[in-house]
């Protein structure tokens, strides 16, 4: 999402983005997705295929998971941004491409080029700008707009129409702590998009992989309370002012967000606020 966002913003907007994911394929697969191939460089290959390089000519081309490039083609990607031109699988024709290279690690290459793992060369080559992106976990206010924006990507993809999100879904994926971040956030919506049946994504349509057992000890509620049990008994008051500030705290404060994942207007969250005092 970083890296659509930095082109959509740039001077190559209205040209193509192109993503690949280096850590998906093997070495051969790889190189051949990067700079296309002509027809008879291997077994499979029955006829010429334009490569990610070529496709994003003009535009973007996003290397994630870098880091686990090999380094046979570590040296080739080198070759390309020092030149500026790629040579097909089985050819020996350059062709010119111009392309801005974004790309993407969650290994330290540092490490990586002291185990020998990773060029030095490439990595200073790649390293003009830096932004360290925090973890889902340590932004846990930026969860919704994820969630919402995926729904609708998910829902279109699939032809589904989803309404929305029950509050208990909601609470689950806020409270969850996403070692796989938005990755992770964006496979678990994309699986209850495509399991759900009543246009409500719900708790049941949540993959096994995020465990109860994380997902609650973590859960807005029982900061307070201790459990869900812990609520039998209280006034009703009392339980409303629990939801709506550890609500509060999942959102890192944005009532806006909060409003939205409580179901209730802006204005009523803000008279809640009042009403129970809270800061």
């Amino acid at each position: 999402l970083v890296a659509q966002a930095i082109h959509q913003n740039s001077p190559r907007k209205s040209k193509p983005f192109v993503a690949l994911n280096c850590a998906a394929l093997s070495e051969n697969i790889l190189e051949s997705e990067l700079f296309g191939h002509v027809k008879g460089a291997f077994t499979d290959a029955s006829s010429d295929r334009v490569g990610k390089f070529e496709y994003a000519n003009g535009g973007t081309l996003f290397l994630d998971e870098v880091g686990d490039m090999p380094l046979a083609t570590q040296i080739k990607l080198l070759r390309v941004l020092e030149s500026g031109e790629i040579t097909r699988v089985g050819s020996n024709a350059p062709v010119r491409v111009n392309v801005r290279i974004l790309s993407a690690t969650n290994r330290n290459l540092e490490e990586a080029i002291g185990a020998g793992v990773f060029r030095s060369d490439l990595y200073h080559r790649l390293k003009v700008i830096t932004i360290a992106i925090p973890t889902l976990r340590d932004r846990s206010a930026d969860i919704p707009l994820l969630i919402e924006h995926f729904v609708r990507q998910f829902a279109k993809r699939h032809g589904k129409t989803i309404r929305g999100l029950s509050l208990a879904a909601r609470m689950k994926l806020g409270s969850y702590p996403w070692p796989g971040n938005v990755r992770q956030l964006r496979n678990v919506i994309e699986s209850m998009v495509v399991v759900d049946c009543d246009e409500t994504l719900d708790v049941d349509d949540l993959p096994l992989e995020l465990d109860p057992d994380v997902s609650s000890a973590a859960a807005p509620v029982p900061a307070e309370s201790g459990s869900l049990a812990g609520l039998v008994g209280r006034p009703l008051e009392e339980i409303e002012r629990i939801f709506i500030t550890e609500t509060l705290k999942l959102t890192g404060g944005n009532r806006e967000q909060a409003a939205e994942l409580l179901g209730i207007g802006e204005r009523t969250l803000y008279r809640k606020i009042k009403e129970y005092r809270l800061s």
